[in-house]
């Protein structure tokens, strides 16, 4: 099969677009009583591509008042499928807001959403902010790379071998606990280049969640992997569960400390 093959970035099969919407809203349409600090949160039916949020196309998701509009930065939480926007100071109190969304926006498959328009009025108050979790550790990383990566055609000896260091781990990619850490963060990804396999502070962008996460599709298990990344999901079969999924991103958000 590899010399029928030509390795390249792009992928072969994009497929269809699918709905790519949003589901879910904070604050609501027409919300009134807003807390001044509420981040704007928008949830999609699918992946939204954190670079197609801005950029020569213009900005996918801005925030209005009359004729104004508000600065401020976006990032996307590819597990919760989120898009989200938060300006540097509370907003006005008592003043209607509009939240516009373009077609600018793409998911990972490269389908663009619908333009939509909501609007919400604040009130006179702030909300608590939410705690912020602590960092996960490189430490409590390896455990899940030590259940789901082992074998001798994946990225580490299983555990019941020892779980050392494999001489050809798959794709050259060795997630033992002596070599996982420099394989990883700010290596550039084997089969798409553009990314790294870790980017520190970036999980959206790191390739490793890219190629860990469930398909969007009504059968995650045995459906394509997610748009941008090549080959099989890993780990083959079942997807990680959310909360190993979480852990990593935090891991990498948080920097990706050794």
């Amino acid at each position: 099969m590899g010399g029928c093959s030509d390795p390249s970035d792009v992928q072969p099969f994009p497929g269809h677009c699918g709905v790519f919407e949003i589901v879910d809203a904070t604050p609501a349409d027409m919300a009134v009583d807003v807390p001044t600090n509420t981040p704007i949160d928008l949830i999609f039916s699918d992946y939204p591509d954190p670079d197609s949020l801005g950029g020569s196309g213009g900005l996918s998701l801005v925030l209005t008042t009359g004729v104004f509009y508000y600065p401020g930065t976006y990032s996307v939480d590819l597990i919760d499928k989120r898009v989200r926007f938060r300006t540097p100071s509370p907003l006005r109190p008592f003043l209607g807001y509009s939240i516009n969304l373009t077609a600018t926006l793409h998911s990972l498959q490269g389908c663009p959403t619908m333009p939509r328009q909501t609007s919400f009025e604040t009130g006179g108050s702030t909300s608590p902010d939410a705690a912020v979790p602590p960092a996960t550790t490189f430490e409590a990383i390896l455990p899940l790379f030590a259940r789901s990566c082992g074998g001798s055609a994946c990225h580490r000896q299983s555990e019941s071998d020892g779980g050392g260091c494999l001489d050809a781990p798959a794709s050259g990619l060795s997630l033992c606990d002596a070599e996982a850490y420099d394989a990883l963060v700010g290596v550039p990804a084997r089969q798409l280049s553009r990314l790294q396999r870790v980017a520190a502070h970036d999980a959206s962008r790191s390739y490793l969640l890219r190629k860990l996460l469930p398909s969007s599709s009504d059968d995650p298990t045995s459906a394509p992997p997610v748009p941008t990344t090549l080959g099989h999901r890993d780990p083959p079969g079942a997807p990680l569960p959310p909360d190993q999924l979480r852990a990593i991103a935090n891991w990498i958000d948080s920097g990706a400390v050794r």
